[in-house]
């Protein structure tokens, strides 16, 4: 009997689309989103998990992150435009905020949307890709690696392009490399130490590794999309 076959390969549009040509806030920081991913999920009847609120969003950005409004909406803005939704859907919401007379208004209408809470913290953690490090703002390129050393000239021609967002061997390195911290964001409260680290023993929930559709999609047997 012929064994199943699975691939695997990370989605091009979370980057090309949501994730923002600027470096990040300095708060968006692995540190940063592992606190907030407690927060939310010990907060769940508050709005914030499994889904999260404009209002609850508002309130991580601006109160404890320190981000203006209108950043904390971009963002917010730009993860619900990657989600799943018609086009009738969008025109609507279009024609909503188009008929707002006042700010308020327009708070009323935004306070009534939410989006899916562990994959926009994942989202909020890909902005990292085009984070700048010390070391590259001096030098200009960042040092060979063992991995870089050893990939194809044509594979490691293709990942020295510029523009990250674009280049698809940049998102599968960035997945690969921080796929440890990725999981970690996703783990619920009682996986992770006083300090939210992982352990040995901690488990990945279902909900965890169907938030990571966001990033990564494959094949069974070439096949059935999973």
């Amino acid at each position: 009997m012929d064994q199943s076959r699975v691939l695997l390969w990370v989605k091009a549009e979370p980057f090309i689309v949501g994730a923002l040509q600027v470096p990040p806030p300095s708060k968006f920081s692995l540190h940063y989103l592992r606190k907030i991913s407690t927060y939310v999920k010990i907060r769940a009847t508050e709005g914030a998990y499994p889904r999260l609120y404009w209002s609850t969003w508002r309130h991580i950005a601006c109160g404890k992150l320190q981000l203006a409004k209108d950043l904390a909406w971009l963002y917010f803005e730009i993860f619900d435009s990657l989600s799943v939704k018609t086009p009738e859907e969008r025109l609507e919401w279009s024609e909503v905020l188009s008929n707002c007379m006042s700010e308020e208004e327009v708070e009323k209408q935004r306070n009534q949307l939410s989006v899916d809470t562990l994959q926009f913290l994942l989202f909020l953690y890909i902005q990292q890709l085009n984070k700048v490090s010390l070391r590259t703002s001096l030098i200009g390129e960042e040092w060979p690696s063992p991995r870089n050393r050893s990939q194809s000239p044509d594979l490691t021609e293709k990942s020295n392009c510029h523009n990250k967002n674009w280049n698809d061997y940049s998102h599968q390195a960035f997945v690969c490399d921080h796929l440890s911290d990725l999981l970690e964001l996703l783990l619920d409260p009682e996986q992770l130490t006083a300090s939210f680290h992982s352990t040995h023993s901690s488990l990945v929930s279902r909900e965890a590794v169907v938030a990571l559709s966001f990033l990564i999609e494959g094949t069974i047997s070439r096949a059935r999309k999973i």
